[in-house]
């Protein structure tokens, strides 16, 4: 099969396979920082030479893991935002379709939660840039629902960083348990969500109440 890729097919799966074995060294628990070149190379079948003919160093291949990452992440917020669009409750249309991508994607995601507080300043910049990309995105989606439905909330933006922050954990924490166990978890996370959404729109009408007392 291999011998039917052009050069440039065989290319892009040696680049494949470097950032998968990367994931399953980093899969045994191992921090970025901590990953030798040689073994990475070693378990993706190749000469530690030839990995530079992908990768300038490890950190260029660090940032290609968090891109990698960040799609994962764009590709939820567009099922989020086909949802909505439709005309269906966030909450309880996308938290099921949520947690699939982290089952989907958990080592990805693992990358992004260790690597935050990382050794490496250029990645941890990149993954905090990944991060309030996708709340700002975030928050854009959660105001057009709540325009829709015609309810007032506070900062979409400050509701978007709460509820990303726990689906980001309670996803990675849930993504290997058993299926029974993964169920309950979504459960969960739909009940933390709606306590979310639920504290904001309070939050927003007692505001407008005292601005009109004061007003009066």
């Amino acid at each position: 099969m291999t011998g039917n890729l052009t050069r440039a097919e065989q290319k892009q799966q040696t680049r494949n396979n470097i950032m998968a074995a990367a994931l399953k060294k980093m899969s045994e628990d191992k921090g970025f920082s901590s990953l030798g070149l040689r073994e990475v190379t070693k378990e993706a079948g190749i000469a530690p030479a030839s990995f530079y003919r992908h990768f300038s160093n490890m950190e260029e291949l660090g940032l290609a893991l968090v891109s990698e990452a960040e799609d994962a992440l764009q590709a939820i917020l567009l099922d989020a935002k086909a949802l909505e669009e439709k005309g269906e409750d966030i909450v309880a249309s996308s938290v099921q379709v949520c947690m699939q991508h982290f089952r989907d994607n958990g080592p990805l995601f693992r990358v992004l939660a260790r690597e935050a507080t990382g050794n490496s300043p250029l990645i941890r910049r990149r993954i905090q840039r990944c991060l309030m990309n996708l709340n700002h995105q975030l928050a854009e989606i959660i105001e057009l629902e709540m325009r829709r439905r015609h309810r007032k909330i506070t900062n979409p933006l400050y509701i978007a960083e709460a509820i990303s922050t726990l689906v980001f954990n309670l996803g990675i924490a849930s993504a290997d348990l058993p299926y029974a166990k993964q169920k309950e978890a979504e459960k969960r996370l739909a009940h933390h969500i709606r306590i979310i959404y639920w504290g904001a729109e309070a939050m927003a009408n007692s505001q407008h109440l005292s601005r009109n007392i004061m007003l009066s």
